[in-house]
């Protein structure tokens, strides 16, 4: 009816203007006001186009679902020959799927078409048509989905109220299980927590935006029984907790504020999953497209200085677990013992005789996500890491790696000082391993920072050092249980 009053309206109009001198082309020039939908992406697609997923397409704004249908939205191969599948439209996520039925051929090339009879929910169409052409892999799609990013970080604490809460899936999902009995947030006691879902299709995250602030306290985040685009679920549930109170946990005694976090990496600098531990020593490795079905042991290597006291300090073993078919695993359990660490994680296959995966970072690599604690080295690792020697002041510093650059920042060291900042690709730290990145001055309050790059030589064991006395070195601390 909010369309058909104006338009009797105009044809009266126009009826009694033509009788004196016409109207005809104040009709024809007429167009509505509003601007013309667009399509705004495609799904992502990991490691190729499978055959046997479905193809998404998000669009700018709300559609008219009548108008999204397989004369719409259409798949055709080199030739030209139409496709036959299904279209649907999910109004929650603005997103239109095709899903081909039969499969696509693998290592076929298609193109993708959203015509301009596609209209949104005010009528107004797509101002041209849209094209995406794109190739089949050599297989169909048949790994399950799984949770590859999310934040707040696991056991994070002092988390805004306000905070949105985002889930990255390491490929697209089918939206249409992206539902609240999927995902869900409760709060302290186990209560509901209501929340908005959005889902962006190029970067496969979806964003929880809560209705009301987060209640102070734990938060845990449950994600099950979602499905890729090949209709593949999940293997199991992943959950995780962070806290909105700043004591670690919001009352509960578990969870502390991340730490320490490397990449985990294989002989060819392929980043196959992460170790992070917490301000409370829960030490988490995880594993992603890694060996399949594999058991693992997981061990940490001090590290050392040629001739400084305890030189020798073994390896030490962390804990074990198992890969699924999928080459994905993960542990987490409390760190085995007290004190400040620096080193190496390793990963290694069982009965292997050299390690599958460590803690590195390589250069230019922007994928890469590092952070440590600057500690003294003069207790690091039970002053296995350095010959003895004063200490600087320090009250709180961090190394962290970003968009492949480097960020080192001290609080309370020494006033007006100028420390170097270096690099070791081995936890034996001498001459031959460790290369200078970057310099700085701290100011009168001993506050200082410096931003660099690896250069040629990949590490993950990070120092920061004065001209005379003992430095800083990245690493991590265990409470006493």
């Amino acid at each position: 009816m909010r369309l058909l009053r104006p338009l009797f309206v105009s044809v009266s109009l126009c009826a009694i203007a033509m009788f004196f001198s016409g109207c005809g082309s104040y009709i024809r020039d007429a167009a509505p006001s509003e601007p013309a939908p667009v399509v705004q992406a495609v799904g992502v697609q990991v490691n190729g186009v499978a055959s046997n997923r479905a193809l998404s397409i998000q669009f700018s704004e709300a559609m008219d679902p009548t108008t999204i249908n397989t004369n719409t939205i259409t798949v055709t191969d080199a030739s030209g020959t139409a496709q036959t599948g299904k279209v649907a439209y999910d109004a929650a996520f603005d997103v239109a799927e095709f899903q081909p039925d039969p499969a696509l051929q693998d290592n076929g090339s298609y193109t993708l078409t959203v015509a301009t009879g596609a209209a949104n929910a005010q009528g107004v169409h797509l101002a041209s048509a849209y094209n995406y052409s794109f190739t089949t892999r050599a297989d169909t799609d048949r790994s399950p989905i799984f949770v590859q990013q999310v934040s707040p970080a696991a056991n994070a604490t002092c988390v805004t109220a306000s905070s949105l809460i985002t889930i990255q899936f390491n490929e697209g999902a089918e939206v249409s299980t992206l539902t609240s009995n999927n995902i869900a947030i409760s709060g302290p006691g186990g209560a509901m927590i209501a929340a908005q879902i959005s889902y962006n299709v190029a970067t496969a995250t979806v964003t929880l935006t809560p209705t009301t602030s987060l209640p102070s306290g734990t938060i845990s985040v449950t994600v099950k029984n979602v499905t890729d685009a090949a209709g593949v679920a999940m293997a199991t549930p992943f959950s995780w907790s962070f806290s909105t109170a700043c004591n670690g946990g919001g009352g509960s005694g578990t969870g502390g504020s991340l730490q320490y976090e490397a990449p985990l990496m294989d002989n060819h600098s392929v980043i196959r999953g992460q170790v992070s531990v917490d301000t409370h020593g829960n030490t988490t490795v995880r594993l992603s497209a890694a060996s399949p079905s594999t058991d693992y042991l997981v061990q940490f290597c001090p590290a050392v200085a040629p001739g400084a006291p305890n030189a020798t300090t073994p390896c030490f073993a962390i804990t074990e677990f198992n890969s699924d078919g999928n080459g994905n695993g993960r542990s987490t359990l409390m760190f085995p013992q007290e004190g400040d660490f620096a080193g190496d994680f390793y990963v290694t296959a069982k009965g292997a005789s050299t390690f599958s995966y460590q803690t590195r970072l390589v250069p230019n690599n922007n994928n890469e996500t590092y952070m440590a604690t600057l500690l003294p080295e003069t207790q690091t690792n039970f002053g296995a890491d350095t010959t003895a020697s004063p200490q600087d002041p320090l009250t709180s510093g961090s190394v962290t790696s970003s968009n492949g650059s480097l960020k080192f920042t001290v609080q309370g060291a020494a006033p007006n000082t100028t420390y170097t900042t270096d690099v070791s690709e081995t936890p034996v730290i001498d001459s031959s391993g460790t290369y200078q990145l970057s310099s700085f001055a701290t100011d009168g309050m001993g506050n200082g920072a410096s931003t660099a790059s690896l250069q040629g030589t990949p590490g993950d064991i990070f120092q920061v050092r004065p001209a005379k006395n003992a430095g800083f070195i990245g690493g991590f601390s265990i409470p006493h249980p």
